[in-house]
């Protein structure tokens, strides 16, 4: 198989690629505003996966019903031109999700940014993540920043291999964060 599948608002048809050393289908479908309620139960789990990468000052509470505070800005991107929400999928089934934007964490121009991206436990460690963000790259052309934070050591290691990975490693820029705006290291590349 050749290539990760892509499909607006529902899954493709298309020749899905495998995850390497699995037999498992990895595809990206946008999040029509109809799963709103599904994106919001991944994104439950990804606040409680990233507080292992907050400052003690940063970490939220749950509700009394069990929840974290509803994530900010989920109904701009199911609906904003500029911003887009993705499932990713293997096998069919959700596994994780990826939001899209123009945020330029560098203060330079941009045409998309990797806004939050995340994979079930389950998931990782295999390739999914990397396979999803080359179908995401693939489906989306221009010059690109993905922020990552300073305290997230795996995520540090895994987003400059997955971009080079998905052929956009070569002219890829390293940047670091101005402390205020962002801390962390940028990742800045062109996918043409």
């Amino acid at each position: 198989m050749s290539s990760n599948e892509v499909k607006e608002g529902g899954r493709s048809g298309a020749p899905a690629a495998l995850v390497a050393g699995h037999d498992a289908a990895v595809e990206i479908d946008r999040i029509p505003a109809s799963q709103r309620f599904a994106l919001d139960q991944l994104l439950q789990l990804y606040v409680h996966d990233f507080s292992d990468f907050l400052r003690p000052e940063q970490l939220a509470d749950v509700g009394e019903d069990g929840r974290f505070a509803p994530f900010p800005r989920v109904e701009a991107y199911l609906a904003a031109p500029d911003r887009s929400a993705w499932f990713i999928r293997v096998n069919g089934k959700i596994a994780g999700f990826a939001l899209i934007d123009a945020h330029a964490h560098s203060g330079q121009a941009v045409d998309y940014n990797v806004g939050e991206f995340f994979v079930l436990r389950r998931y990782r460690r295999g390739g999914v993540g990397a396979r999803a963000l080359a179908a995401l790259l693939a489906a989306h052309r221009g010059v690109w920043e993905i922020a990552i934070g300073a305290r997230n050591a795996p995520a540090q290691s895994f987003w400059p291999r997955a971009v080079a990975t998905a052929g956009y490693g070569e002219g890829m820029q390293t940047l670091a964060g101005d402390g205020v705006e962002w801390t962390g290291p940028i990742l800045r590349f062109r996918v043409a």
